[in-house]
């Protein structure tokens, strides 16, 4: 009998155990976790989102940690210039010189308990895209990517001493002025959120099915008449496969007034277009800016400033007949 009772006890005790253990257990704690840190990830901002904006990176092979230092640290100085945005972690002098140490401590922990407690948001956040050579920086208002991208190229195109450049690692960047989801919905809304400072669109039919005609039109009333002018829609697709590149451009054109005609060759304006994963963003650039800039690519303006033109060596004499 004590052998069946140990038998018993050896059945009926070990066994379930080990079944909690390693089946039950196991799953209640994982799936939890995984949909706190994908939560936890949106919340913090370093997740793209819905509403976001900011300016698509590359930046050169292998300098993944490098090139996100240097351009956040670029982002930074711009932002103190442009906008009087102070950086995160840069003391601010006191007008008050006899101010003694334990009021400078109290003012430092009242600082650390603001980011602690979320009040203190960062102005730019750079996102890991998880593809090669690419991220994503996102801004917070008063930041405008398109007028920062455009200082920062303007910048590089007229250094005149390549000691003094601000980038190494850095390449293009794309601003993006609206992200929405890379839905045919989602498009849409990215694309009139993003035209609509410099085109008049096309009135959106469910206004009309909603009934909101008078509405729709008194803003179009308020709103002041865009110039005439030429276009050119410039997509790119990163890790997406179900947005086809010629259905994107005219769904894009769809949203457009026909008062505003398409212009491959010498456009007033460039539409730029980025579908990555499962989001669609978008921003519009002035054609001398698109290619006097270079595309906005920062590496190709340094290489042509008149920093580079300097230190090239002069043309022996033969070559100068040639050319």
């Amino acid at each position: 009998m004590t052998d069946a009772k140990r038998k018993q006890s050896g059945g009926g005790g070990g066994h379930p155990a080990k079944r909690s253990k390693g089946g039950q257990g196991s799953g209640k704690w994982q799936t939890p976790q995984h949909k706190a840190k994908v939560a936890s990830l949106q919340d913090k901002g370093v997740a793209l989102g819905v509403g976001d904006k900011g300016i698509w990176v590359t930046f050169a092979r292998g300098m993944d940690g490098k090139s996100i230092s240097e351009f956040s640290a670029l982002c930074d100085e711009y932002a103190k210039t442009i906008y009087g945005i102070v950086p995160p972690g840069e003391e601010v002098e006191s007008d008050e010189e006899d101010e003694d140490i334990e009021a400078s401590i109290k003012k430092e922990l009242d600082g650390i308990s603001d980011v602690n407690k979320g009040k203190t948001k960062r102005t730019f956040k750079a996102i890991k895209a998880g593809i090669e050579c690419v991220f994503f920086m996102k801004t917070r208002d008063p930041v405008d990517p398109l007028e920062l991208c455009r200082k920062m190229c303007l910048d590089a195109s007229v250094c005149t001493d390549l000691k003094e450049r601000k980038t190494k690692y850095i390449n293009r960047l794309t601003p993006v002025t609206s992200v929405d989801k890379a839905s045919e919905n989602g498009v849409a809304r990215a694309a009139r959120k993003a035209l609509a400072a410099h085109f008049d669109l096309v009135e959106e039919a469910s206004h009309a099915a909603e009934g909101d005609a008078e509405k729709v039109e008194g803003e179009s009333d308020a709103q002041v008449e865009k110039p005439a002018c030429t276009y050119a829609i410039r997509p790119s697709i990163r890790s997406n496969n179900s947005l086809d590149r010629d259905t994107l451009i005219k769904q894009i054109a769809s949203v457009v007034s026909p008062r505003h005609k398409v212009d491959l060759t010498n456009a007033d304006k460039v539409i730029l277009v980025d579908v990555f994963q499962s989001f669609c963003g978008m921003s519009v650039i002035e054609r001398s800016d698109w290619d006097d800039l270079k595309k906005l690519n920062v590496n190709e303006l340094y290489k042509a400033s008149p920093g580079a033109k300097a230190n090239r060596p002069a043309p022996k004499e033969g070559e100068e007949k040639t050319a």
